[in-house]
């Protein structure tokens, strides 16, 4: 399957679980009046005539009813609203520290290191990390309502066990689920849990406050067990439901793991360790989102039944296309100790592409902007959500050959607002002395950033968005208000000469949908169908027209071929900044399998002539990342890329 259509698995993997989940509170009310009716039958003196009317009562069962329906609601709404802050609120609520970008731990930059390669290969913005530390077993997961805003979260047993290829092996396994439409499934599969569970722990509660030994008393004590158990009888169909539902996408993120880095020694080492060091998680709500791990997080308790994962034998037999020994596995496993540090170099790749050269040898600008990308759309569309060891080692060697005092810049928040700066002061034109005051007014030292500016310039276009990438997770530990002052900022450095330049554009989008107020919110599928966004879908045709094609009209054209609407292309003058942003907001509330007929549209229209410059090719990748599908560098258009 595609991305389109995994995407579109996930959403119906959630329809039919709200579904179940539905049939099983209407099981757990029918239950609860049951129990409640016998608990208040004790309550009368003549159990058979006293308690009978109050067990008859329509009134009765109404508010029973009621009150439970009431109880499932509010606690799921709890749990919804604790997770509201997405990936990095279930992290946090797990014990997960935020992991430093600036940590000179040799395991924990390995780490770092590997996400924002598998990040920068697939096209995603690179994840907020976090670290279990308590947790000496071997296990991770990913969480989050949209790839621009997913946290990865690994346990210190991970990172002290594996070695570096073992460790991509898991990353990769996360980066599917983070690309399949996973992440927000687990999601909503926590919020309706937290409902049931809310029975539960009432249950305990009353049990408990009623224990003394009076007939009210053990009335109420048989109304808290009947709850204990109903809740607990909610949760074990709940869970069933969970554990089918992961069990089979944790195949997929495993034949994901190995098409992305061509190396099934990296997850089927990890799983092997997994077997001999173990995954449990010992956390007190480890339950409620064993689900989301790497590995299983909790006993189940009923076998298989209720595993959320399948057994580390069958999943390795699936990734080797053989039954395989454990220990063989074990054995060719080099440790994690003999792992290479991560700096320049460890790739093998440093000094042998542009940023390796010295300043007189790098490639002009001009040179640069003439490389075109000559590729057919159909294998663009192929090529959304998807991601090859090609670009993987590509992202490899371009962050070794990053120079140092470059990547340092980005892992500080006040070094990564200069470096984001610097990029747009490096593409402006004649309004740098007005830049320069806009700078100074907002306290911001201007020399540095212009500093900055000249070096950003010189690492050439191809560094623009990889630098955004490993900007975007430290600006995200900013408060709110202080990304939306940075915003604002940014948005005046761009205007400064009163108009926005396609470089400018890209820049300015990106960080807007990792940084904006719109960031890491769960996107609503409102529109079944492309036609009612038929002027938006209009605007951004009309932009890429204009924007990439000399003939804009001829490839605005042949971009409505795909669309099936009678469309007519937009004047350039008529274009502004606000109305596209507003216009791609809307469109990614398409459905899934919506979007692939936009995108194509989108796709045909650059690439109306065979062709497409570096820079083009970043528009469309940056309108496809706020549409949540992400496109992996064109390799073709990197003349360095191994």
């Amino acid at each position: 399957m595609n991305f389109f259509e995994q995407q579109d698995a996930a959403r119906r993997h959630t329809t039919r679980l709200v579904v179940l989940f539905l049939l099983a509170v209407v099981a757990i009310v029918v239950a609860v009046n049951i129990v409640a009716a016998l608990a208040f039958m004790g309550v009368s003196t003549d159990r058979l005539t006293g308690a009978g009317r109050i067990g008859v009562s329509g009134s009765f069962y109404v508010f029973v009813t009621l009150a439970t329906l009431a109880l499932i609601a509010g606690g799921s709404l709890v749990q919804i609203m604790s997770l509201a802050g997405g990936g990095a609120a279930l992290a946090r609520m797990m014990g997960a520290r935020p992991l430093s970008r600036a940590s000179t731990d040799p395991a924990e930059r390995r780490l770092l290191n590997v996400v924002e390669e598998m990040a920068i290969a697939s096209g995603t913005a690179v994840p907020q990390v976090f670290v279990m530390d308590d947790q000496q077993t071997i296990n991770a997961f990913a969480a989050g309502f949209s790839p621009s805003e997913a946290a990865v979260v690994v346990t210190r047993g991970t990172l002290e066990t594996l070695n570096r290829d073992e460790l991509q092996g898991v990353i990769g396994h996360e980066f599917s689920h983070i690309l399949n439409g996973d992440m927000r499934l687990n999601l909503r599969l926590m919020g309706v849990l937290g409902g049931i569970l809310l029975l539960a722990t009432l249950g305990r509660m009353l049990a408990r406050s009623s224990s003394r030994s009076n007939s009210k008393g053990s009335s109420f004590v048989l109304l808290g067990f009947g709850l204990i158990a109903i809740g607990y009888i909610g949760v074990f169909f709940g869970r069933l439901i969970q554990a089918s539902v992961s069990r089979q996408r944790e195949f997929l993120a495993d034949a994901s793991s190995v098409q992305f880095t061509r190396n099934r020694d990296g997850i089927g080492g990890a799983l092997a360790k997994i077997s001999q060091a173990g995954s449990r998680v010992e956390h007190p709500r480890a339950g409620e989102a064993s689900h989301m791990f790497f590995g299983e997080a909790i006993a189940s308790g009923f076998g298989s039944l209720m595993a959320t994962h399948p057994p580390v034998q069958e999943r390795l037999e699936r990734i080797y296309g053989r039954p395989v020994a454990i220990s063989d596995i074990v054995a060719r496993s080099a440790p994690a100790a003999a792992s290479p540090p991560e700096h320049a170099g460890v790739s093998g790749f440093a000094g042998g592409n542009e940023f390796g050269r010295g300043a007189g040898e790098r490639r002009s600008a001009g040179a640069e902007v003439q490389t075109m990308v000559k590729t057919a759309a159909t294998a663009v569309i192929a090529a959304v959500g998807d991601v090859s060891t090609r670009h993987v080692d590509y992202a490899a060697s371009l962050l070794d050959a990053l120079p140092q005092q470059v990547r340092e810049l980005t892992r500080n928040a006040q070094g990564a607002k200069q470096a984001m700066f610097g990029l747009v002061f490096a593409l402006g034109g004649p309004a740098k002395l007005t830049q320069m005051d806009l700078l100074r007014a907002s306290g911001e030292d201007a020399e540095l950033v212009a500093t900055i500016a000249a070096e950003v310039q010189g690492l050439g276009k191809v560094a623009r968005l990889p630098l955004i990438a490993l900007a975007a997770p430290t600006l995200k530990s900013l408060a709110p208000a202080q990304r939306a002052a940075f915003l604002v900022l940014l948005q005046q450095l761009i205007e400064a000469d009163r108009r926005v330049t396609l470089e400018e554009f890209v820049v300015a989008t990106m960080l807007e949908a990792t940084l904006g107020e719109r960031a890491g919110r769960a996107v609503p599928v409102t529109y079944r169908t492309l036609e009612p966004l038929a002027e938006d879908a209009r605007l951004i045709l009309s932009l890429i027209a204009h924007a990439v094609q000399a003939d804009s009209a001829a490839a605005f054209d042949k971009g409505l071929k795909e669309l099936g609407l009678a469309l007519t292309l937009i004047d350039v003058s008529a274009i502004s900044l606000v109305d596209v942003k507003a216009a791609l907001a809307r469109l990614n509330q398409l459905a899934p399998m919506q979007k692939p007929r936009l995108v194509k549209a989108l796709v045909h229209c650059a690439l109306a002539d065979g062709k497409l410059s570096l820079t083009d090719a970043e528009l469309l990748r940056a309108i496809c990342s706020t549409l949540d599908s992400p496109l992996p560098p064109f390799l073709e258009a990197m003349p360095y890329a191994a």
